[in-house]
């Protein structure tokens, strides 16, 4: 088994400590994420706002690896020990808010600060997100070219990643908006969808919406570097070293659904959990595939980081609420997830098939930009 960053130096010693940083991963990313199932419990009995506790596990995964980084490495100079420390601090402060918000917050209680309304504990957890992204920025640039390196995090074969990006979000689009329209053409109610998506463009927080894209990533990065960080970076190489290519991705996206069991239970959904369950599985092993996929081809974790921020941005958008709340309580029917799993390998599971997943390819040696 090789681990991320350990592969020029694949030793009985570097072995154990890579076994080491696999249980640290386990035990932050899993262990406590299963166990503040309790608290969520009692804040969903109690009609306590839980986008804290979600917004904390988001960034589990980074500070898993953060944290075995800092505790095995400590006489590795190349390690960017600033960088590393931003992360683990962030989500031990996201993890105090997310309990905070249950046992301080009166039941049913919610501060609004914002249209659409948001908790305190919420608003204060994005606030420090915000700052500890500020951080990153500055902590990522102060590595430098071999701690970033060292660590996967350099900005490799940007072109090609920006254009990952954009048909990412095309592929995104096109896979959420075109059944309807389609549905629109054989049941002949075309201009009702047309009415829709017209109100929408006129919409006056539309364009606002489009653009505060631009400003909210940024800003927000750590939350989603919080996860591509772990899964893609770390686990991917783990899974694929051991089990090939292709099925190794495979496992990855189970491992990754099955690691949003508390989110699906307590915050997503309320009358339908296993429904929830097995179509954040489905949507994990596809959007996996196209992450893993555009990460092998630039061997830059920032790719799958923005798509990540997309995927999770972009439907408030072109639902029309301009509000997370969209997915929050949904409802699943399980005939919706046979069109889920259609749609989802015809847009994102085919790349499957590309060169990228043949054979048992070794990840390209990193470069800095």
């Amino acid at each position: 088994m090789i681990i991320p960053g350990e592969a020029e130096m694949d030793t009985a010693d570097t072995r154990t400590l890579g076994k080491k940083r696999l249980i640290v991963y386990i035990a932050v990313a899993y262990c406590i994420s299963f166990l503040m199932m309790i608290p969520m419990y009692i804040g969903k009995k109690n009609g306590v706002d839980l986008t804290q506790i979600v917004n904390a596990q988001m960034c589990s995964p980074a500070a898993a690896v953060a944290l075995g980084l800092l505790l095995f490495y400590k006489g590795e100079k190349r390690v960017p020990k600033f960088f590393m420390t931003v992360l683990v601090i962030n989500y031990v402060i996201q993890l105090i808010l997310g309990i905070a918000s249950v046992i301080f917050t009166p039941a049913g209680a919610v501060l609004k600060f914002l249209p659409g309304g948001t908790s305190f504990w919420a608003a204060t957890g994005s606030s420090v997100l915000v700052i500890c992204s500020v951080l990153l920025w500055i902590a990522y640039f102060v590595a430098g070219k071999e701690g970033r390196k060292y660590a996967g995090l350099s900005r490799n074969n940007e072109g090609k990643g920006l254009f990952l990006v954009f048909l990412f979000a095309v592929l995104f689009i096109v896979r959420n908006i075109g059944p309807l329209l389609l549905d629109g053409l054989i049941n002949k109610t075309m201009p009702i969808y047309q009415a829709q998506y017209s109100e929408l463009v006129k919409n006056p927080l539309f364009i606002p919406a489009l653009f505060s894209l631009l400003i909210n990533y940024p800003l927000t990065i750590i939350a989603f570097l919080g996860e591509e960080y772990g899964w893609r970076y770390f686990l991917m190489p783990i899974m694929q070293k051991k089990f090939g290519l292709k099925l190794g991705v495979i496992l990855l996206g189970i491992v990754w659904g099955l690691w949003h069991i508390p989110v699906d239970t307590f915050f997503y959904t309320e009358d339908s959990v296993p429904q929830m369950i097995t179509g954040q599985i489905i949507t994990c092993i596809f959007l996996g595939i196209f992450f893993g996929y555009a990460y092998l081809k630039t061997n830059n974790i920032w790719v799958p980081v923005a798509m990540h921020f997309l995927n999770n941005n972009l439907i408030p958008i072109i639902t029309g609420s301009f509000s997370g709340d969209v997915l929050q309580n949904q409802h699943i029917e399980w005939l919706y997830l046979i069109e889920v799993f259609v749609l989802d390998f015809i847009f994102f599971g085919l790349f499957i098939f590309a060169k990228e997943y043949r054979g048992r390819k070794k990840a390209k040696e990193a470069t800095d930009a």
